[in-house]
């Protein structure tokens, strides 16, 4: 009976104390409103895509977008360990130009994915991720371009436009926050 006790107690004591993420529902990113268009979650993980408020709101055909990531990261994953991940990922995709590093406790990135066959846009994404008492949240933001960058000329003008994103996202208000379950 006193292990029955126990248990119950443990329980609601876990309830008590478990925390969830709280998501904005509407982001303001470069003199735009994005809203949710798509969520999707798996076991702990949950994506949320924010496109343009005045867009189709089509998540299968978007130019920008921004993403809200969280993993409640129960497998205790550090920021390094992210890093690692992502850095053996980017190795193994020889044409696309990837940037990640940790700065001021954050893993932050900036990818330039070449036109492939199913996607014939360059597409530039900046993201910054940390851990919160509840887990890990990331926010990234994506644009897509057409394929004009044949020449280095247009390819350095999408690097410095990349490098200005990740400034823009570097200097914006953290958008993921955490809040005791009710």
């Amino acid at each position: 009976m006193r292990s029955l006790l126990f248990a119950s107690f443990c329980l609601i004591l876990a309830a008590c104390s478990s925390r969830h993420f709280v998501l904005p529902e509407q982001i303001h990113f470069k003199g735009e409103d994005y809203v949710v268009a798509s969520h999707s979650q798996i076991d702990e993980m949950q994506q949320l895509l924010y496109l343009p408020q005045n867009s189709s709101q089509n998540p299968e055909d978007w130019q920008r977008g921004f993403l809200l990531f969280t993993d409640k990261n129960s497998a205790q994953k550090s920021l390094q360990e992210r890093l690692t991940l992502r850095q053996k990922a980017f190795a193994q995709q020889a044409s696309t130009q990837a940037d990640l590093k940790i700065e001021d406790g954050e893993l932050r990135s900036q990818v330039l994915y070449p036109p492939i066959e199913r996607q014939p846009n360059y597409q530039l994404e900046v993201s910054r991720g940390r851990d919160l008492a509840c887990g890990f949240g990331q926010m990234q933001f994506s644009d897509k371009r057409l394929g004009f960058a044949k020449n280095l000329q247009n390819l350095t003008a999408l690097q410095a436009e990349l490098k200005g994103l990740a400034k823009e996202l570097a200097q914006m208000a953290w958008l993921i926050g955490c809040a005791h379950a009710s």
